[in-house]
């Protein structure tokens, strides 16, 4: 159920400071998404649909006192931003057309009144009449499977869609409706945002249990242990990490991003995953990160394999928050110098090399780094001689400014040791 209230005439409800920046990091994401489909000059038109699962009234008043956009607005503001940006890039002779339909769905009658309304106010009436923007009354996961299927009828082929599910708990997307779009929509993406610490501060028997039953998402945690698990100083850890790889390993998505909106006040943290079946769309949501390090983190360790470590929110016995990482420049430079250590190491789990597109493929979902991080450490390091970079034929690749797919990583036949 929405904490929001929209009523025509009365001013919209307040979006706090971690949400905004949430809205804007949709926006960033939506236009480098768009770029990213549009990538030869010939090519005139791309097609796909979008659906905002819960998508609210479309305005609201951030903490300033100044009215911002909410979900729909945003993405009908970020297709305009992104047809002028690729017309201007590629001098087109004849314009880009970003053909979006808009499933706009929520529970609340008066939300859509409201969002109808105050999309015929922003120059969107055309969008309305033309069907290009959809309104659905119910909650989300009544409504996913038609809205699946109309994705589907739009783009048969290639199944693009995008799934914006801004849900205002932690039970409103079940499993079924996640695994339902990745196994029907060849190029689905979604975004979900998970109110992780509204479950894990009311945690008990009867909320673990409504949990499970309304999500299909396992915790691996039995009821009867939640008191005893809590005397642990690290049973946020446990239970955070338990809950995202079963929610990973069950959504049947490929590719995933798994980071905190950070409140200012340091409690309330969210999850905002980003689901896809791409690594280039996993690649722009980690880029679109780093652009909004300062209320984005994550709780692990810079380089490889950060995530195997889990989240918490806080430090439970002093309730203060986790360092963590922030996306920094100071944290891009320690994954870089983390990464130089760990890559020869990985690369020796393959003797025979492996290529670049294996390598990054296999640890894309472990490492906060982006595809561009990670090829300029590999090449350093093959500058350095700390690794082999060579072409398919096994010859030695002069390569300085940019890897290809298909180009092999391996460690020099005899390696330098150095003794403390």
């Amino acid at each position: 159920m929405s904490h929001y209230t929209w009523n025509w005439g009365s001013s919209p409800p307040l979006l706090k400071r971690h949400s905004e920046v949430k809205h804007a990091l949709l926006r960033n994401y939506l236009v480098n998404y768009f770029l990213t489909l549009v990538p030869l000059p010939q090519q005139d038109k791309i097609q796909l649909t979008i659906v905002d699962g819960f998508c609210g009234g479309g305005l609201y008043v951030n903490e300033d006192g100044l009215e911002v956009p909410g979900s729909p607005l945003i993405i009908l503001e970020a297709i305009r931003e992104a047809e002028v940006s690729v017309n201007l890039r590629q001098n087109r002779r004849k314009p880009i057309r970003i053909d979006v339909e808009l499933i706009c769905i929520d529970s609340n009658k008066s939300s859509l009144d409201y969002l109808r309304r105050l999309l015929e106010q922003r120059n969107y009436g055309e969008a309305l009449r033309d069907g290009k923007v959809q309104f659905v009354k119910g909650e989300f996961a009544d409504h996913c499977a038609a809205a699946i299927q109309r994705c589907h009828n739009r783009s048969p082929r290639s199944g693009r869609a995008l799934f914006v599910l801004d849900q205002y708990g932690y039970s409103d997307v079940p499993m079924h409706c996640l695994q339902d779009i990745f196994a029907k929509l060849k190029f689905a993406e979604v975004i979900l945002t998970f109110y992780i610490d509204s479950l894990i501060n009311y945690l008990n028997e009867k909320n673990l249990a409504l949990f499970e039953q309304a999500t299909g998402i396992n915790s691996s945690m039995r009821a009867s242990d939640i008191d005893e698990m809590k005397q642990s100083p690290r049973w946020r850890v446990h239970l955070q990490s338990s809950l995202y790889r079963n929610l990973t390993d069950k959504c049947s998505a490929q590719f995933y991003t798994p980071f905190f909106i950070r409140p200012e006040r340091g409690h309330g943290d969210f999850w905002l995953l980003h689901l896809s079946q791409h690594w280039k769309a996993r690649d722009v949501m980690a880029t679109t990160h780093w652009q909004h390090h300062n209320h984005f983190s994550h709780y692990g360790d810079a380089g490889f394999h950060m995530f195997s470590t889990g989240y918490i929110g806080k430090i439970d016995d002093e309730h203060k928050l986790q360092a963590g990482f922030d996306f920094s420049d100071v944290a891009e430079a320690v994954s870089k110098e983390k990464m130089m250590t760990q890559i020869p190491a990985l690369l020796f789990a393959g003797a025979d090399g492996m290529s670049f597109e294996q390598f990054f493929l296999e640890l894309i979902n472990t490492t906060p780094a982006t595809r561009e991080m990670v090829e300029s450490t590999l090449l350093e390091l093959h500058q350095s001689g700390e690794i082999i970079v060579s072409d398919e034929a096994g010859d030695p690749s002069k390569a300085r400014v940019n890897l290809k797919s298909n180009h092999i990583l391996r460690l020099p036949s005899q390696r330098s040791f150095s003794f403390l």
